[in-house]
Order: C-alpha cells, then sequence, then structure tokens
C-alpha cells in the first residue's frame, strides 16, 4: 500500500512540483478537515476518544474477523510478522516507504491518528484532543496530554513537538531535504519557502501552529509516521542530522533509533533480514500497552510464495501481504486471511494524449471511450484479484473523503468498436504499445504482466493490434511512466490519506509548474480550477462541490481508464488474536496477542 515504497513509490521529480503558494504539493482532504474542525471547536478533552491501537471489543470497519474475540488477552511472547522489503531507515522522519512506515506505526506517534481500521476516521493521539481552528484557517492550537515520557525517559511536553517541527523545517538542502519527502510535499518546502510559518510553545502543553495560507492538508496528512514525535535528547545524542545519511548512526539504526512515545520499543536492526521491536513497558496508555514481549518484523520473505510457506510452517506467524492468488490456498491451510476492508487504492491503465510534444491517438476522445469500454474488468477482478477489489466509480475509492459515484463506461464490445470506428483510424494508427512493470507487486497489480495480457486481448478484439512491452519498476518503468514517456500504461496509486484531492491532484491531474501533468497529458484548465477551489474552500459543502465537478469532468472525458479499488489482503495463524486491518496500511500491534 502506498505512499511508501515497499508497495508503491513516490512519483520522481515531485519534491518541487508546485512551488509556492496555493500550488503545494500534497495539500490534502479538505473535506476532512472541515469536518474535523468542526469537532474540533466544539470539543474540550479526549475522554471518551481512544487513540489509535486501543483495544477493540467488537471488530470495526475492516478488522478482521478475530479482531472481536470474547477470550481475555494473554500478555508475553513473540510474533514474527513478514514484511514485503526491508526498512530504508530507522528514523521515520526520512522515509517514504511502507516497510519503514508499518515498523514505525507501532514505535512513534503523533498529534493525530486514525482509528484503526479506518482510513480517515481521525482521533487524538499526543494531543489531548483534536485541535481549535482559528476562523480564517492559518492556525491550530493543539493541547497535549501529560505525564507522557519518551522510551529514553525525557518528556514530551509541547517543547518537544515544537523542537521536531523546527528540525524537519530546518533542514538544509542536500540528503536531509531530499529524505524528508512528506514535510517539504506537505508544507511546500522547507526554511523561508515553507507555508509553515511558526510552531509556538507558550507553554509545556500548548502547541499553536501558524500557516502563511489554510493548510487544508494539515492535519489529515499528520497521521502519516513521518510525523511522529521523536525525543530531543535521543535526536542529539546521537546527532541525528549527520550526513551523508550512511553515516548516520540515527538513521542506519545503529545507536539510539526510533525513539518514540508508543506501545513498542526499537531494538535492532539487522538490514536485509529483521527489525526487532519489544514492548515498552512504560506506555502512557496502560489500557492499551502492548500484550507482546517481543515483534520481530522479517524482511527477507519478499514475494507471496515465501511467506506462505512461511506461514505454513510457522516460520512466521503473519504476513502483511499475500497475493490475491493465493487466498484460497491459505484459507484451505487454516490461515486467516486479512480483511482490509475500506480500499484506498486505484489501479488504472493509464492513457497519455502527449509524448514528446507530440499528440498521440488518445488525444482523440474516442479512442478513449473505445478502450474504457473494451475492457472486463469484472473479469480481471475475478480472475486477478480474486474477488479483492471493486470496479471504480469515480478516479478514488468510495471511502475517500470528497468521493463522488460517477457512471465510467462499462464492458461492451459493440459500443466499443463503434467508438473506435468514430474516431476514424485504421491500419498502422492502431498499432500500440502497453506497457506493464516486471519485478514488482503492487496492491491495485497483483500480476501485471497477466493483467496486461488480458487487456492487450480485449483491445484487439475490438481492433487494434497490441504490443506488450515492459520495464523493470526500479529499472526505469517509474519514471519513464511519471515523466510521460509511455502512451498507454498500467499504474496504480494508494492513498497518502484518504482525501480526493491525494488522488485527483496530487497523484493524478494536478498541474505542474502551470502545465498539464505530463503523465497523462490532460489539459482542462477548468478542473485543475475547480481542484485549487476545493483545496482552498471556506466551507465543506463548497468543497464537496468543487471536487465533484472535478469528477464530473474526468467522467466526461475519460482521460485514464480506472480499472479497480482493491483490498489487498494478509494472513496470519491460528496463534494470532486481535489484529484489526485497514486498507491503508497504517496498522497496530498492541492489540495483538498469541496463543
Amino acid at each position: 500500500m502506498e505512499p511508501r515504497g515497499a508497495q508503491g513509490c513516490r512519483p520522481t521529480g515531485l519534491a518541487n512540483k508546485f512551488g509556492k503558494g496555493v500550488e503545494m504539493k500534497r495539500l490534502a482532504s479538505l473535506l476532512a478537515i472541515a469536518a474535523l474542525v468542526a469537532t474540533a471547536c466544539t470539543s474540550s478533552s479526549s475522554s471518551g476518544t481512544t487513540a489509535p491501537g486501543a483495544s477493540v471489543t467488537a471488530a470495526p470497519p475492516g478488522a478482521s474477523a478475530s479482531a472481536a474475540t470474547s477470550a481475555a488477552p494473554v500478555n508475553g511472547g513473540t510474533l514474527v510478522a513478514a514484511l514485503d522489503g526491508d526498512m530504508d531507515k530507522a528514523d521515520p522522519s526520512l522515509v517514504s516507504d511502507g516497510n519503514s512506515l508499518y515498523v514505525a506505526a507501532q514505535v512513534v506517534q503523533g498529534l493525530v491518528g486514525l482509528k484503526p481500521g479506518t482510513i480517515s476516521e481521525m482521533v487524538p493521539v499526543l494531543a489531548s484532543a483534536l485541535p481549535t481552528v482559528s476562523a480564517d484557517g492559518k492556525t491550530y492550537t493543539f493541547k497535549l496530554r501529560t505525564g507522557i515520557k519518551f522510551h529514553d525517559g525525557s518528556p514530551f511536553n509541547a517543547a518537544a513537538v515544537k523542537f521536531n517541527y523546527d528540525r524537519w523545517k530546518n533542514f538544509p538542502a542536500g540528503e536531509l531535504r531530499d529524505a524528508d519527502y512528506y514535510f517539504g510535499a506537505v508544507f511546500g518546502g522547507f526554511g523561508a519557502d515553507s507555508n509553515l510559518v511558526s510552531v509556538d510553545a507558550p507553554d509545556d502543553t500548548t502547541v499553536v501552529f501558524t500557516f502563511k495560507t489554510p493548510l487544508s492538508n494539515f492535519l489529515i496528512s499528520q497521521t502519516l509516521q513521518v510525523f511522529g514525535i521523536q525525543s530531543p535528547t535521543a535526536l542529539a545524542k546521537d546527532k541525528a542530522d549527520t550526513t551523508p545519511l550512511k553515516d548516520n548512526r540515527y538513521a542506519q539504526g545503529v545507536g539510539e533509533s526510533m525513539v518514540g512515545t508508543g506501545p513498542f520499543k526499537f531494538k535492532e536492526w539487522v538490514i536485509g533480514d529483521h527489525v526487532t521491536l519489544v514492548k515498552n513497558p512504560d506506555y502512557w496508555d496502560a489500557a492499551n500497552a502492548a500484550h507482546l514481549d517481543t515483534l520481530v518484523f522479517k524482511a527477507n520473505l519478499k514475494d507471496s510464495t515465501a511467506k506462505l510457506q512461511a506461514l505454513q510452517s510457522g516460520a512466521v506467524d503473519f504476513a502483511e501481504t499475500i497475493a490475491p492468488a493465493d487466498v484460497k490456498t491459505a484459507k484451505d491451510s487454516n490461515l486467516s486471511v486479512i480483511d482490509r476492508g475500506q480500499s484506498c487504492n486505484l489501479g488504472y491503465l493509464g492513457l497519455n494524449q502527449t509524448v514528446g510534444g507530440t499528440p498521440t491517438i488518445y488525444a482523440d476522445k474516442n479512442v478513449r471511450l473505445a478502450v474504457a469500454q473494451a475492457l472486463n474488468k469484472p473479469q480481471y477482478i475475478t480472475s486477478l484479484y480474486a474477488g479483492q477489489g471493486i470496479v471504480p466509480q469515480s478516479w478514488m475509492p468510495p471511502a475517500t473523503t470528497g468521493f463522488k459515484a460517477e457512471t465510467i463506461p462499462g464492458y461492451d464490445v459493440q459500443k466499443a468498436k463503434a467508438a473506435l470506428a468514430a474516431s476514424g483510424l485504421s491500419g498502422d494508427k492502431l498499432k500500440i504499445d502497453l506497457y506493464y512493470p516486471s519485478n514488482v507487486v503492487r496492491p491495485y497489480m497483483p500480476d501485471p504482466a497477466t493483467e496486461a495480457q488480458a487487456i492487450a486481448a480485449d483491445l484487439t478484439a475490438i481492433g487494434f493490434t497490441v504490443s506488450l512491452k515492459t520495464e523493470g519498476w526500479k529499472e526505469g518503468y517509474v519514471t519513464h511512466a511519471t515523466t510521460g514517456k509511455f502512451s498507454m500504461f498500467l499504474f496504480g496509486w494508494t492513498c497518502d490519506w484518504a482525501g480526493a484531492d491525494n488522488f485527483l491532484y496530487t497523484a493524478f491531474f494536478g498541474y505542474q509548474d502551470g502545465k498539464p501533468n505530463a503523465q497523462f497529458g490532460w489539459k482542462n484548465d477548468a478542473a485543475n480550477a475547480a481542484m485549487l477551489a476545493a483545496l482552498q474552500a471556506p466551507s465543506v459543502d463548497a468543497a464537496n462541490q468543487s471536487w465533484g465537478q472535478v469528477q464530473d469532468l474526468l467522467a466526461a472525458d475519460l482521460p485514464t481508464v480506472p480499472i479497480v479499488d482493491s483490498t489487498p489482503p494478509g494472513a496470519y495463524t491460528s496463534k494470532v488474536h486481535g489484529f484489526v486491518g485497514a486498507g491503508n496500511a497504517i496498522e497496530y500491534f498492541n492489540t495483538v496477542w498469541i496463543q
């Protein structure tokens, strides 16, 4: 599950995508924030709200079947969990890959988080309540919980929060800024370029954020573990800002690393093999302390077959993901399959209307319509996703804030042939290349080669002549797709946060430097203007209206073809209890116990 390189990747060249002012990269979920602001302004305490990872007595949305259990949890023991790959760094503020963030979710905590099993339901964590927000949307004031200590015993307070945000904002140009992708993305840059004017700590329990312009993505973006608050004492002690990063003890996990406030503490990282966490015996939320003594994340089981065999043999207890094709085998092996509930991704067939400055055949809407009607998406979902997905109704999954159901042309061979005939193209004009990635599996694309073959067969059936082409995911595919080198290609996106902007504006169609995104070449000034209006809307109704307008324009013009909103499966053995899955892979293990 993207963000987050183990399941996805950050598109290249985005660090300076939108520049300053309103066109800041990664502006997110205004709609969610507007609703939350209303809650925050009437909320004075968090006495009725549990932090992420709180124990559950009934399965919440997205929870696995065993999350609701009548048996009393058992304390102790070691759980071994298979990740999709290794961590990148042991400093969560310097990563954007899924493996690092999956581990960090157990160790570091931010001011706010997501309710377990949900993709957008916000709860206060280190903050004692959701913030109050000024009428102009430029000032957020948090009250903090008291009596919390970092894993090194130093106190958590407003000064620690300020230290962390000031640290990120003031990273110098070079490796630190380059690694701290999300700060630059959310806040529009570093130093004086940042939209974050200041973080003030007027007393130990109050933190005030001030922005140049309203920042609608602020609150929900802070649920990412990259914004987890770490011990200023530990960061200073191990010189966490050392460059080059290969010599940075904190980032490399060879000193005190990942020193947060969470229910687990970082113990060791053996690069290429495993990460070990241990229970935090002094966790501030005693009612929701970890049951496990030790949590080991294995990093060397990189394909579904290996993970499935390890589960069957008992070598591991839990696998973050398995291939949809392995779900039946897992169930036949008496393994529990994780139900992640609400999808937070979109797999699509990319169509680029301009490659190298030259219009392609996909600049013709008739051709795009023909392609959309040629694809047998229900069959793909049945055969390639084992039914773990739905046919999209928009360019984002239904649980995303700002979603509007649209009528997207469905599978109809005769209509597809008619649309292609209406384009007037024939012969060599209908010879096309379809690119797909190799050496990769993604939640929205579990078997790229087979999916590409199925799509090629469907397109051939209506009159195209298709040449399949592939490149290694890391060896060039991502760069070439996102910089506009391919005319037709398989790709997708998993949410950073479940907001309409994170799909429509950031991932897909937001203009770059005033020009259409080179990945698709879709020029629609009205859609771009509506996206900017949504990002700055003064109310949830106004924002909903603008995001709806964008989706109406997309449905009318079909710049790309949505294929699937998937819910990637994982699996665990019968000894595992209390796990709560989530479609965005923000999942917590303090509720988990083994027996």
